[in-house]
């Protein structure tokens, strides 16, 4: 995707210098505008006439870039963004992106459309973030680190949230215990496997690799997950799951009441994430409480910091709760 930035670098021109040419502005030479001209022809570059109104019409504003908005603890954190924005005098986009092709957002951002974004997506790669680093355009991640960049970040202590759920199974006196596991690149999963993994073999449990079931973090995926694991284990089923989510947890508690198994009777489960239906559910799921809200709010605070020149580099680590309810008991 040919940007300005790439106009004015073939035409030896400041992007703001390659603006005005442009947009027919007054403040550049003829000579520089036909320079202008021809690189933007060259390169085949189509101005984004809806980037551009926007630009002319903002105040201030920040941008929150996701790849969906349906998940339903998404509410929370942008409530969290938007009265943190609000407050600040700032105006608040989301932006979803496809998983198809190159970041529409990188565009908005390098054009200097949003003052900066707060990003909670994989679809923006490693590389991307390492790009918009380099052009000091103000970023906050979301559930994500980067070792090799100074880009901040607000992460939930995952790993410790796992090892809670985890741990309280066994203090339970359960032992063989299964994981449903969400998308396998995911940052979040990874960290809950790791507090998976710790608590097992702090404890001297056995991992088995056959207890481990693949979801992609949607109630959908953990129904269908758990309907195939019964079917090939219905013999040798574990007394507990732990779930890297609260949605798959949901939908995999369907799937063993259908099939005959009374939660928690006969198998306990625990998730994570404590969204507002787990305490509806029945019976009402135990899960890790993620603090969303804060995680909006935190992010929003350090990324207008960072606009304001006030902040350059920080990352921050929430903590997080286990919320005990109806669907575990001991063995």
């Amino acid at each position: 995707m040919v940007t300005i930035k790439d106009v004015a670098k073939l035409a030896g021109v400041s992007i703001s210098t390659a603006s005005y040419a442009l947009n027919n502005s007054n403040k550049v030479s003829e000579k520089t505008r036909e320079k202008v001209l021809k690189a933007a022809k060259e390169l085949n570059y189509i101005p984004n006439k809806f980037a551009q109104n926007l630009k002319k019409l903002r105040t201030d504003l920040i941008a929150l870039i996701v790849h969906e908005i349906n998940g339903p603890f998404y509410d929370k954190l942008v409530q969290g963004i938007q009265d943190v924005a609000h407050i600040l005098g700032y105006n608040l986009v989301i932006f979803c992106e496809s998983s198809h092709g190159r970041p529409s957002s990188l565009v908005f951002l390098k054009e200097k459309i949003f003052n900066g974004a707060i990003i909670m997506t994989p679809v923006v790669s490693n590389d991307d973030i390492k790009e918009l680093v380099e052009e000091n355009i103000p970023l906050v991640l979301l559930d994500r680190k980067l070792e090799e960049v100074n880009v901040c970040s607000v992460l939930i202590d995952n790993e410790k949230g796992a090892f809670e759920a985890v741990k309280h199974l066994i203090e339970l006196n359960h032992k063989k215990i299964g994981f449903i596991s969400g998308p396998p690149d995911s940052y979040d999963n990874k960290e809950r496997y790791k507090g998976f993994v710790k608590a097992m073999e702090k404890f001297g449990l056995k991992i088995n690799e056959d207890l481990i079931i693949q979801g992609n973090f949607t109630e959908e995926s953990g129904y269908k997950a758990m309907k195939e694991f019964v079917s090939r284990k219905r013999r040798e089923m574990p007394t507990a799951f732990f779930s890297s989510n609260d949605e798959m947890a949901i939908g995999a508690m369907k799937a063993l009441q259908e099939e005959g198994f009374k939660i928690p009777e006969h198998i306990s489960i625990v998730g994570f994430d404590d969204i507002n239906l787990a305490q509806y559910v029945q019976p009402k799921l135990t899960t890790v409480r993620r603090p969303m809200y804060e995680l909006g709010s935190f992010s929003a605070h350090m990324l207008i910091n960072i606009i304001k020149g006030r902040l350059k580099y920080s990352n921050i680590t929430l903590d997080v709760e286990l919320i005990l309810r109806e669907s575990t008991r001991k063995v």
